[in-house]
């Protein structure tokens, strides 16, 4: 019934005999959600102690930069785009972060200057920017100029608070629960209002449609939704002012969960109220005496005063998703309880629930942990981050979308010092990553070894390269903003990453280097010309771009113009006579030599001699200019007549030395030059030589 005090409960079953409660009992629950963002943790958990405040920084914190991953319908990843992403990318616009708090579809970040930014969704205006207008990259809330200045953040479904240096707390957008504690409900706040009541607040959480405050007292008040007994008030119902949490002292953490919550104790107990619909807040079910020696076991259905989490000691910090809930121990593992419809709770099974804190599987040396409405995040002594649960949008990190019911890497990140779980994305915040933003030059040959200038940005401390999945061949880190990288072999378009303590690069389109595979000649027109050269030809193929060279046979042109990728005008050089293969040559290699590259020099030509005439005795050293001829010794044969010249000797295709062969009278005589089976034809007087 809706009463205004203690816990409602549920039948399960009738039980004979002595009563025997059943605590730790696994039980299959069906549950309802919205797209996967009902309920929100509250803020940032920071790796920096013991029982770390959420939402705050650490003292000495000059500012960080920001990651995220997972859904981004709304623009909440802040990278510029609405395209959702399974590998943390960086958060555009952000160096000196030092809190961030992941809401439904938004996301907070307060800076080192103690101002704060929002991003994503803004329809109830949770931004916090004076209007309901999205925005895709962090844009600036409103207001703080002339406050006191911000130490804690936190984010609900759509909602945000922030808690100032005074001890006052700040709320703004969505209102239909009186989660603005302004003590009016319905209307929504797009710019930073005072929560009235409040004062001496050390932290502060935003679940799904309340808030809670943790004072310096230790003790706790709660506004916003109350339907299932979330505020702690011993009521039913929704409060637009801050009550007071019954019956809860010395209290040194909090979490907000979908419609439940978390206090950690100072002797390292958890206290949970609210919803308990899949076993969340860790409460053994209860025997009713019904008569006759029977007794009905009896599940909390729900409890609007806080109950303490059974079988959980040493607790030193908490955190609440949709409907399940995390606790840190101080020896550095995790336990968890609640819902573990996609896998949550991390112990290595899926479906159902369970009420019994248990440890989640293969987690030691956790610094802090976070949970989004329906996956985790534990960051590792360290610094590198690990997530388990609910995957389909990329929120656990690791490239898939694939849910995980035991803990794996989240990729790419180290050094993290905070972490955020939201709806369905997840934030991270640390030192800088590393990022390409050009390269020179974007394009190599497929057998690598070409030199690369990366430019960007945090290179400092980079410790590794790589052209796509290949290490780099070697590098050197010239600046903080260059490294010199030398290609491993490759072929196609791949993203050239530097890696470094803190992450590594997010691909992007400035980092995209191209393996070019060496030319290909696939036709050659017109195919055939004089050995003298001077054939006008056109050499069709691919990858020609940056052609360094153009051969016919061993002979290079003097003359070409590449056209296009595919297309060069080439002018054949003098050649000799016969077939000659014509190879293009870029820095990615030479053509193959095939079929169809072609280009045959007509017969070999005789244009002249010096001298022309000589005794009938022969042996006279005669130059002989023409075209066509081989060069080489005894590659092209001469004949006066019916006699073969001897010692012939051809420099070049153009020029050739000879001794005559003897005559038997005087006169003028035809001379034939073959190359091979080619022979020249007559052209006198130029192939004429005279005997005297």
């Amino acid at each position: 019934m809706h009463g205004n005090g203690g816990a409602r409960s549920r039948s399960t079953r009738l039980l004979s005999g002595r009563a025997h409660p059943a605590l730790g009992r696994a039980r299959s629950v069906h549950h309802r959600f919205a797209r996967l963002y009902p309920a929100l943790v509250a803020a940032v958990a920071l790796a920096l102690g013991a029982a770390p405040a959420l939402g705050t920084a650490p003292a000495s914190a000059a500012g960080y930069s920001a990651s995220a991953w997972g859904y981004n319908g709304a623009g909440q990843l802040g990278n510029g785009t609405t395209t959702l992403s399974r590998t943390p990318v960086p958060v555009q616009s952000l160096s000196t972060a030092i809190a961030l708090a992941a809401g439904g579809e938004h996301s907070l970040a307060l800076l080192a200057n103690n101002t704060m930014m929002g991003w994503g969704a803004n329809h109830e205006g949770q931004l916090g920017t004076g209007s309901t207008a999205g925005s895709r990259v962090p844009v600036a809330i409103s207001n703080f100029a002339t406050l006191q200045g911000v130490t804690a953040i936190a984010a609900g479904k759509e909602f945000s608070l922030a808690l100032l240096k005074d001890g006052t707390v700040l709320a703004w957008g969505a209102n239909e629960e009186g989660q603005m504690g302004n003590g009016k409900s319905g209307t929504k706040v797009t710019s930073p209002t005072a929560v009235k009541g409040l004062s001496n607040v050390a932290a502060i959480a935003a679940g799904s449609e309340f808030a809670l405050a943790l004072l310096k007292n230790g003790t706790v008040m709660a506004w916003g939704a109350g339907g299932e007994g979330e505020l702690g008030n011993g009521k039913h119902i929704k409060s637009a002012s801050p009550s007071a949490v019954k019956g809860l002292t010395n209290v040194t953490a909090i979490a907000a969960g979908g419609e439940f919550a978390l206090a950690r104790l100072s002797n390292g107990k958890v206290m949970a109220w609210g919803s308990n619909s899949a076993a969340q807040l860790g409460a053994p079910p209860e025997l009713k005496n019904i008569g006759e020696g029977e007794f009905e076991e009896v599940e909390v259905e729900n409890s609007a005063l806080p109950l303490e989490v059974q079988s959980l000691s040493g607790a030193t910090s908490v955190a609440a998703g949709a409907e399940h809930s995390l606790a840190l121990l101080a020896d550095g593992e995790v336990m968890s309880w609640g819902g573990n419809e996609s896998d949550q709770l991390g112990n290595g099974s899926s479906g159902g629930s369970s009420n019994m804190p248990t440890a989640v599987q293969g987690l030691s040396g956790v610094t802090a942990i976070a949970a989004g409405a329906r996956h985790s995040l534990a960051i590792l002594t360290g610094g590198s981050l690990v997530a388990w649960g609910y995957n389909p949008d990329g929120q656990l990190g690791n490239g898939s979308n694939l849910n995980s019911p035991v803990p794996v890497a989240v990729s790419g990140l180290g050094q993290v010092v905070g972490i955020s779980g939201g709806g369905s994305h997840s934030l991270a915040l640390g030192p800088p990553p590393p990022s390409v933003s050009g390269l020179n030059p974007t394009r190599g040959q497929q057998q690598g070894g070409t030199t690369v200038t990366i430019t960007g940005v945090n290179f400092g401390e980079a410790t590794a390269v790589h052209f796509g999945s290949s290490a780099a061949s070697s590098f050197t880190v010239t600046s903080p903003t260059t490294i010199e990288a030398v290609s491993p072999p490759g072929t196609g378009t791949v993203d050239v990453t530097v890696t470094s303590p803190v992450s590594t690069s997010a691909p992007n389109p400035g980092d995209r280097f191209t393996y070019v595979p060496p030319p290909t000649v696939t036709k050659v027109k017109a195919n055939k010309g004089p050995a003298a050269g001077g054939t006008t030809v056109t050499i069709t193929g691919t990858d020609l771009t940056g052609a360094s060279a153009v051969t016919f046979g061993t002979v290079p042109v003097s003359n070409f113009t590449v056209t296009s990728a595919t297309t060069i005008e080439a002018v054949s050089p003098p050649g000799t006579s016969g077939p000659a293969d014509v190879r293009v040559t870029t820095s990615s290699g030479t053509s193959p030599i095939s079929t169809h590259d072609v280009f045959k020099y007509e017969n070999p030509t005789i244009s002249g001699f010096s001298p022309s005439s000589g005794p009938t005795a022969g042996g006279t050293s005669v130059a002989v200019s023409g075209s066509g001829f081989a060069p080489g010794s005894g590659t092209t044969a001469f004949k006066f007549g019916k006699e073969l010249a001897s010692s012939v000797q051809c420099a070049t295709t153009t020029s050739c030395t000879l001794l005559t062969p003897s005559a038997k009278k005087p006169g003028t005589i035809e001379v034939s030059a073959a190359v091979g089976k080619t022979k020249s034809k007559k052209s006198p007087p130029g192939d004429q030589f005279t005997y005297e």
